[in-house]
């Protein structure tokens, strides 16, 4: 039985990096802490102290740079005022911003990158490159921050107006952000704002004059940020990490090949590694070669790529590495057969390493859960991931709270890495927030009969902000079928997941609404069908804009809303602002050959009697003309024409010359004729 520990406990017995330091002030500490890691470079080999000297700083200041970045920003100006002398600072800054640069580009395909995103992204990369240069103008020791220069590159291309300035000395005029309204709010979680300031030395860096001209002499791809690579080897008289960090951009993913590759491995760059060191190259190659994506149809290939993985197995490789291909062949035996036992074996050899992501983590909970429950490989694997990895924290929470996978059984404990999470994954807005730490930790349970034993930890989620878990918690507890069930804690986590903004909660609590305005012993309807709207239109709306966003589709709910309007809402059009935001919706939808909307609209402008402000007989014509033309047959459409025409042979007559008078161009949702 392996002990459970609070957070504190688990941080405090870790040696290799201080937490806490920038959070606190603690500046006197942190001088001593990176000056120690500095010098560490005589005897430490040049991997381990250039993995250390990235590796440790993004540890120890990921949490505060993503959740109090602003704060944390002014705590690295404060840390410079109190040591003017000291190169650190200068570094956490540029680190700060290529932190920030990258977060805002995401490490998804460019088309699922919004435009926000974007320009956010490169604002701060504004910052990445001006922070770099006064930061290379203070000292050459800040050698270090060329890796950030040659990420920010490659993600983002070198901007035009540093390239000016680099390569002619032109310095560029007014050089300032620029934040649009659209992205404030999201600008502003790294401090981004229009008056932040943002200047370049008045000359180049003399580190790198030498590198001016050798910029268009590079024969390699990717060349901005093949120059950074090459100053962070000359002056690092190594470079490993930032050549593996090379590499990555030369993937097919990126535009190049794995040719493109070898032929840089096989360089005068690399010709002072060893065979070791240049595996380390290889394996992004290599690594990215073992495909993720099968199918478990696809028999064929999944056992090519198992052979693969099994012949790297056999290269020299560092332990993360050989865990990495580990991890990659539990995931094919997975896909040919989920109860293998040698996707036990597979795990077994990755407990001790922290590189696990948020969907590997999902597999091995799932494979624990069905097939491994007395092994205690899960609880070590919670254990080696938990600093970093949300759904991590969240699973040794869950484990700590049951005893399971050896964790020893602590309430308490639970509780202390539920809110840990929260550091590594704040809560977000639906829909952004909608695949979050704990709901992912929460699928593999996703069946009835396991929803106690999950429901507490979906409780704190929702306590805690996260707006998927107060959707699943009313959802669990809506089910008769759940031994959960119970109306009163149903809608109080519905509600709350509504006010959180998940557009079915946000659906689901209008239709409430809107079945209690139209119940005939009601007596003051015009409340509750006012809020039904309010719902119904955030719904809407939120729809609109995520599905133009690429961040959210839901066709089908955005169907219901209109359908809700044509069937039900435009009855009690004649509340004035009820109408005022049905019907113009109606309409658009209308001409968009919405038949629901052009029946209710008919309906409408033929109500003489209940409606007599909105009368139009011509108009209620048109609309039932152009559903008729869409649907003949359609008991919606039939319904509206009886309404509109009537059975006197005067009033079909008088129908007819209405119809008679819309030109072709009137006639809403009308088939152009294709030539």
């Amino acid at each position: 039985m392996i002990k459970a520990e609070y957070v504190h406990e688990a941080f405090r017995k870790d040696q290799k990096y201080p937490f806490g330091l920038l959070e606190n002030r603690q500046f006197s500490e942190l001088e001593k802490y990176f000056t120690e890691l500095w010098h560490d470079r005589s005897s430490k080999t040049a991997l381990q102290w250039e993995h250390d000297w990235f590796n440790f700083a993004y540890r120890m200041f990921h949490e505060m740079f993503l959740n109090q970045g602003p704060l944390a920003l002014k705590h690295i100006e404060d840390w410079s005022k109190a040591y003017p002398e000291s190169i650190y600072p200068y570094l956490m800054k540029v680190r700060y911003w290529g932190f920030w640069s990258a977060e805002y580009r995401g490490g998804t395909w460019a088309n699922q990158v919004t435009e926000d995103m974007w320009d956010c992204a490169r604002e701060a990369q504004k910052q990445v490159y001006a922070t770099a240069m006064q930061a290379l103008t203070f000292s050459s020791d800040c050698w270090s921050v060329a890796i950030h220069l040659l990420n920010t590159a490659a993600r983002l291309d070198e901007p035009q107006w540093f390239e000016k300035w680099f390569t002619k000395q032109k310095t560029p005029q007014n050089l300032r952000h620029i934040i649009k309204p659209s992205y404030k709010e999201l600008a502003a979680l790294s401090g981004l704002h229009a008056d932040l300031a943002l200047q370049l030395p008045e000359q180049i860096p003399e580190l790198l004059v030498p590198y001016i001209e050798l910029r268009n002499s590079l024969d390699l791809p990717q060349k901005a940020s093949a120059l950074w690579l090459k100053v962070f080897i000359d002056q690092s008289k190594f470079g490993l990490v930032a050549a593996i960090d090379y590499c990555f951009y030369l993937l097919p993913r990126w535009g190049y090949s794995y040719e493109a590759i070898t032929r840089f491995i096989q360089s005068d760059w690399c010709q002072h590694f060893s065979e070791i060191e240049k595996n380390e190259l290889n394996f992004v190659m290599w690594y990215d070669s073992v495909e993720d994506s099968y199918s478990s149809e696809q028999t064929g290939e999944i056992k090519k790529h198992i052979q693969i993985a099994q012949d790297l197995l056999k290269r020299p490789l560092s332990d993360a590495n050989r865990a990495k291909i580990y991890l990659r062949l539990a995931y094919f035996y997975w896909l040919l057969n989920e109860s293998d036992p040698k996707i036990l074996e597979c795990y077994l050899h990755t407990v001790d390493e922290d590189i696990f992501d948020e969907y590997e983590l999902r597999r091995a909970i799932e494979y624990w859960y069905k097939h491994a429950r007395s092994n205690d490989f899960l609880g070590k694997i919670a254990i080696s991931n938990r600093k970093i990895l949300a759904s991590a924290s969240v699973l040794y929470g869950l484990l700590a709270q049951h005893g399971w996978s050896g964790i020893e059984k602590n309430p308490l404990v639970s509780q202390s890495w539920y809110e840990f999470a929260m550091t590594l994954e704040k809560p977000k807005k639906f829909p952004e927030g909608d695949d979050c730490c704990f709901y992912r930790v929460f699928k593999p349970f996703d069946a009835p009969e396991d929803y106690p034993l999950v429901i507490d930890m979906l409780h704190r989620a929702s306590d805690l902000g996260y707006v998927n878990p107060s959707f699943t918690c009313g959802y669990i507890h809506s089910r008769e079928d759940s031994s959960l069930y119970d109306v009163d804690i149903a809608k109080k986590y519905s509600t709350k997941a509504a006010e959180q903004g998940h557009y079915i909660a946000m659906y689901n609590v209008g239709v409430n609404y809107l079945n209690r305005g139209i119940k005939e012993s009601e007596t003051q309807p015009y409340p509750l069908l006012k809020q039904s709207l309010e719902y119904f239109e955030k719904t809407r709306i939120g729809l609109e804009k995520s599905r133009k966003d690429g961040t959210y589709e839901y066709e089908e709910l955005e169907s219901d809303i209109i359908d809700l309007y044509a069937d039900r809402m435009f009855y009690y059009s004649f509340y004035p602002d009820l109408g005022d935001t049905i019907i113009p919706l109606l309409i658009e939808q209308g001409w968009n050959r919405h038949i629901k909307a052009m029946t209710a609209l008919a309906r409408l402008y033929a109500d003489q009697a209940d409606r007599p402000h909105y009368f139009n007989y011509p108009e209620a014509v048109k609309w039932c003309e152009a559903a008729r033309l869409q649907d003949p047959e359609n008991e919606d459409v039939m319904g509206a024409i009886d309404v509109v025409e009537q059975d006197s042979m005067k009033n079909i007559l008088k129908y007819q010359f209405a119809v008679d008078k819309i030109s072709a161009d009137q006639m809403p949702g009308r088939q152009d004729v294709l030539f």
